[in-house]
């Protein structure tokens, strides 16, 4: 097994138990909950237009204009997924199809993001673990977190360990099925618009809510880390 396969498989586990302690690590109330917030939007949206974008832009020759499609993709299908269950969730009738659209979606998304994940990882460890830190936090206190499936089908603990498994289950599937390079990159820029939504929706907190400090300090804390990686391959 390669060094990228494991650091990858490691990092799926960890984002397992992530998902599996959502409820439990994610604050509900008060300031620090904003904090929390502010510091990973700023964290996210810095890495996001400093780092994953241009990279993959950079790295995209051989798709060009695809890049964005992908990237609108993301953005545009968590959306829709995510609008048509809260304006459907009233009506009895689809109540089930709505837990199992959810569920299915939540899969998908994390089991791309293992793929991503995998192949971050084959380019560098460095490129892995800063990609890896967006997608724990949103992993944690998003819509994209276990949390965000309905009640009754997080209790069932199949369903609840399945779900967890996704990332993991993703990197699985990219070390025995070779995914083109320009598929991967398609992928990649599919999660980061996912990761956009997740920031724009989610992330940056509305009106009054939020914590402009903590959001600075997130920006300023990847900036830093961003301008360090020259150095340190230099």
């Amino acid at each position: 097994m390669d060094e990228a396969t494991v650091f990858a498989a490691v990092c799926g586990v960890l984002l397992a138990l992530i998902h599996l302690a959502s409820e439990r690590i994610e604050p509900r109330h008060g300031a620090m909950r904003w904090r929390i917030i502010s510091f990973a939007a700023g964290i996210s949206i810095a890495y996001l237009f400093l780092h994953l974008l241009p990279e993959t832009y950079e790295a995209a020759d051989h798709i060009r204009g695809w890049v964005f499609v992908f990237l609108l993709a993301g953005f545009a299908v968590f959306h829709l997924i995510e609008k048509y269950i809260y304006q459907h969730a009233e009506r009895e009738r689809l109540v089930e199809e709505l837990k199992e659209i959810h569920s299915i979606s939540f899969f998908a998304y994390h089991f791309v993001v293992g793929i991503a994940l995998r192949g971050k990882f084959e380019d560098s460890v460095l490129e892995g673990l800063l990609f890896l830190v967006p997608v724990a936090f949103h992993a944690g206190l998003s819509t994209a977190s276990l949390s965000g499936i309905h009640g009754d089908m997080r209790q069932r603990a199949s369903v609840r360990v399945f779900l967890s498994l996704s990332t993991l289950l993703g990197v699985v599937f990219a070390v025995f099925i070779p995914i083109p390079p320009a598929l991967e990159l398609g992928l990649v820029s599919f999660v980061a618009g996912v990761l956009l939504y997740i920031i724009v929706r989610e992330f940056l907190p509305q009106k009054e809510k939020g914590e402009p400090a903590y959001f600075v300090l997130g920006l300023l804390v990847f900036a830093i880390v961003n301008l360090a990686i020259p150095v340190a391959n230099g």
